[in-house]
């Protein structure tokens, strides 16, 4: 006859092991709108009020329960594609401006900490034609 500790272990074993999957479940579910949320506020708290339009969006699924991120596309111009990227690792939020070349495995990925410092950064690529407010921001 199984002695009845090891029938409460087995038990006690198989109840915590199904709070973990649930708690893993829910973590899976509300991870997207999570980071979506998070990418959102911090960048209305760096860009100011604009950053309110950013369309963004779940990038990939890392470490889901402590690593939020996501991705917000602003243009391609003159063969580089423009995009910002929002994580939050562990409580360390960035915002990032990466630069891809669209037909090369070239990339530039440069922390963004102010509107300003963004337009810096854009003034360094071919959007910066397009959107220079001396030239009229034609785009």
């Amino acid at each position: 006859m199984t002695h009845p500790i090891m029938l409460a272990a087995a038990e006690q074993l198989t109840t915590a092991e199904e709070r973990r999957t649930a708690a893993r479940e829910d973590a899976f579910r509300t991870w997207g709108p999570r980071s979506v949320a998070a990418a959102s506020r911090y960048a209305r708290h760096v860009l100011g009020a604009e950053a309110a339009t950013l369309g963004w969006e779940v990038l990939g699924l890392l470490s889901f329960e402590e690593h939020l991120q996501a991705v917000a596309s602003l243009d391609t111009v003159g063969g580089q594609h423009l995009e910002l990227y929002f994580t939050d690792q562990g409580g360390t939020e960035r915002l990032e401006l990466r630069v891809s070349c669209v037909s090369c495995p070239s990339q530039h990925v440069h922390e963004v900490t102010s509107l300003e410092q963004l337009g810096q950064l854009l003034s360094q690529t071919p959007a910066w034609q397009f959107i220079n407010p001396r030239n009229g921001g034609v785009r």
